[in-house]
């Protein structure tokens, strides 16, 4: 019988909680890919207060020179 060392290595449905670095089995939790709900809680905290966020890496592509104002005018 295998330990459950060896199945967290070894099991292709293993995570690793983002939050904790726990491993985990998938069909251990029910908060994937959360090793627990007080870690999704503490990761949605981390969102909510900005803490983490999506890369941002400028405007859209044609925004180049675009100034709101000046077409606001242009439109009136």
């Amino acid at each position: 019988m295998k330990s459950k060392r060896n199945r967290l290595r070894n099991d292709p449905s293993t995570l690793t909680c983002s939050t904790c670095g726990r491993r985990f089995l998938l069909d251990e939790t029910e908060t994937p890919p959360f090793c627990s709900e007080r870690c999704k809680m503490i990761d949605l905290g981390r969102w909510i207060n900005e803490d983490i966020g999506l890369p941002h890496e400028g405007g859209p592509p044609n925004a180049e020179g675009f100034e709101p104002e000046q077409q606001e005018q242009e439109e009136a």
